[in-house]
């Protein structure tokens, strides 16, 4: 009797164990899966944590962590300096580096003259595409025709201005050039010279970069002028960002390059 008893306590007992070890276990998981077994009533006399429910929610916060890192790798990088000030012609250089944007879809946007007061509506209130300046040209390379209103502001200084451009495209290198034109324009108007490009290229895994460089030269420099130029520019790159965060197919070939 008294072995049988022996057999039965130490089957007892090594039930006991495995239950605790089980439960050991299971407290250990959670624990280093939700960080704190205790807060869940592991452990607890009376009270029994639902384990299963627990581990679920631990699987969604891992996925809600993952979706997190994955959003911050995909942040847009920007950049924004003023590269030169000679004789009051400011250069400002700004890049920005888009994840997960094709190159071409980027540079369709930057050559759609016309929807230009859509995507940068901040700095552009309107943009009327005229066409090739000689009506022969045509293709890469040629010199196109657009005018622009344009408007800027800065603390409690703002303003509208008026601007023809002369805009050359280089495809094959996702390339842009516009310059001011009009002889009287440049004497007696805003500006007395503006200069504009934009370049798209891959930047390998970590997705397209923009370059827009800016030279301006106003014909009365207004107050913190060089501030004022970098902030343009600024803005400019974040319009840039807002537009291809609502893209789902991309961007079309706008009417005059197709």
């Amino acid at each position: 009797m008294s072995a049988i008893s022996s057999v039965v306590g130490a089957t007892a007992d090594a039930t006991t164990l495995g239950r605790r070890r089980r439960r050991t276990r299971r407290v250990a998981y959670l624990a280093n899966n939700n960080g704190n077994a205790a807060a869940l009533g592991v452990g607890t006399r009376g009270k029994r944590a639902n384990f299963k429910d627990e581990i679920l929610r631990t699987r969604a916060t891992t996925t809600e962590v993952d979706a997190f890192e994955a959003k911050k790798k995909s942040v847009s990088k920007r950049t924004c300096e003023l590269v030169s000030n000679v004789n009051n012609c400011y250069t400002v250089k700004g890049t920005i580096v888009l994840p997960d944007v094709h190159a071409d879809d980027v540079y369709n946007m930057l050559t759609d003259y016309e929807n230009a007061g859509k995507v940068f509506s901040r700095t552009i209130k309107k943009v009327e595409y005229l066409g090739f300046e000689d009506a022969k040209s045509g293709g890469s390379g040629a010199v196109k025709r657009i005018k622009q209103t344009c408007s800027w502001k800065f603390f409690i200084f703002g303003g509208n201005f008026n601007i023809d451009l002369g805009v050359v495209e280089n495809d094959s290198k996702r390339h842009m050039t516009c310059t001011l034109e009009g002889g009287a324009q440049k004497k007696f108007g805003f500006l007395r010279e503006f200069e504009g490009s934009w370049e798209v290229e891959e930047n390998g895994e970590e997705g397209t970069k923009v370059t827009h460089v800016l030279s301006v030269k106003p014909s009365l420099t207004p107050p913190y002028a060089s501030d004022i130029f970098v902030k343009q520019v600024e803005g400019i790159l974040e319009d840039v960002e807002k537009e291809v965060e609502t893209w789902e197919n991309g961007y079309a070939v706008p009417m005059h390059r197709r």
